[in-house]
C-alpha cells in the first residue's frame, strides 16, 4: 500500500476585522450615550428631579433655618461663598430624585469683639460671624479692640492683637473656661485673660495652651477671690514655675 503525504491543518488567524467594532456601530454607540447625557441633563434641570426637602445636618435649627433659606437661590456655589459667616465648611449633595442634602461644619464663636458701642460674634479662627445686641452673649468673654478697626463681617479679623486673642481662645473650646472669663487681651503676643472675680490669668505667648490651662484648673481652687485678700494675678507663662501675687497699689 502506497503511502499519502497529508497537509497539517493551517492555523486559522484572528480576523480583526469580524472583532472590532464597525464605525457604524461605533457611532450607533456614541449617539446612544449623548442621548442618554442629554436626557439625564434634561431631568436635572425640570421638574422631574425638582428639589423638594432639604436635609441639613451638623448646624443648629437657626443656622440651618439660614442654609434652607440661601440654598432657594442655590445655584452650584460654597455655602462659604455666598453670604453665611457663620459656616465654615459645607458639603451639598444632591439625593436623587428629590432631596438636597447639606453637611455642615459651623464657625464656633468664642468671643464678643467690642468696638466702643458696637459689638460682633468671632470665631476660634478669627472670623467675624455678625453683629450682636450689647448685653447679649455674656457667657462669652469680651475682646477690645480700637475705635478705628475695620470690621467686616465674614472676613478674618484684621486686627493683629484681636485676632490673635480670638485664636488662642479656641485652645479652651470645652475646657469649662469660658464662662469665667470676661476678657481676653493680646499685648505684645502675650495672653492675658480676665476672670470673674477679678483675677487675671497670665498665659505669655500663645504656646502650650492646653498645658497651661489644665495648671490653671488645679491651681484655682487653691486661690482666694482679690476681694477677700488673694492674688490679682495668676503667672503661667512658664508652666514649670506659675507665680501668684498683687499688682503693687499706685502710691496714695
Amino acid at each position: 500500500m502506497g503511502e499519502k503525504v497529508l497537509a497539517l491543518p493551517r492555523k486559522r488567524g484572528l480576523d480583526l476585522f469580524r472583532v472590532t467594532p464597525s464605525g457604524r456601530s461605533l457611532a450607533i454607540g456614541a449617539a446612544v450615550a449623548l442621548v442618554g447625557v442629554g436626557l439625564y441633563a434634561l431631568a436635572r434641570e425640570s421638574g422631574m428631579f425638582a428639589v423638594e426637602t432639604m436635609q441639613v445636618e451638623g448646624a443648629t435649627p437657626a443656622l440651618a433655618a439660614q442654609v434652607r433659606q440661601e440654598l432657594r437661590r442655590y445655584d452650584g456655589r460654597s455655602l462659604v461663598t455666598v453670604g453665611l459667616p457663620a459656616v465654615r465648611r459645607s458639603v451639598v449633595d444632591r439625593a436623587f430624585p428629590h432631596t438636597l442634602r447639606i453637611r455642615v461644619v459651623p464657625e464656633v464663636p468664642v468671643a464678643v469683639l467690642r468696638r466702643g458701642a458696637e459689638s460682633w460674634l468671632v470665631s476660634a479662627r478669627g472670623r467675624v460671624i455678625a453683629p450682636v445686641g450689647l448685653g447679649t452673649h455674656r457667657t462669652l468673654p469680651r475682646i477690645w479692640l480700637p475705635t478705628g478697626t475695620e470690621i467686616d463681617v465674614g472676613a478674618l479679623l484684621g486686627d493683629e492683637p484681636g485676632a490673635l486673642a480670638a485664636r488662642s481662645l479656641a485652645a479652651f473650646v470645652g475646657s469649662g473656661f469660658p464662662d469665667r472669663i470676661t476678657f481676653v487681651r493680646a499685648l505684645d503676643g502675650q495672653i492675658t485673660l480676665g476672670l470673674r472675680g477679678g483675677l487675671e490669668i497670665r498665659l505669655g505667648a500663645p504656646v502650650d495652651l492646653r498645658l497651661k490651662i489644665a495648671i490653671a484648673h488645679v491651681i484655682l481652687p487653691t486661690l482666694a477671690l482679690p476681694s477677700r485678700g488673694g492674688p490679682d494675678y495668676l503667672d503661667i507663662a512658664v508652666p514649670e514655675r506659675p507665680v501668684a501675687g498683687r499688682n503693687p497699689q499706685p502710691a496714695s
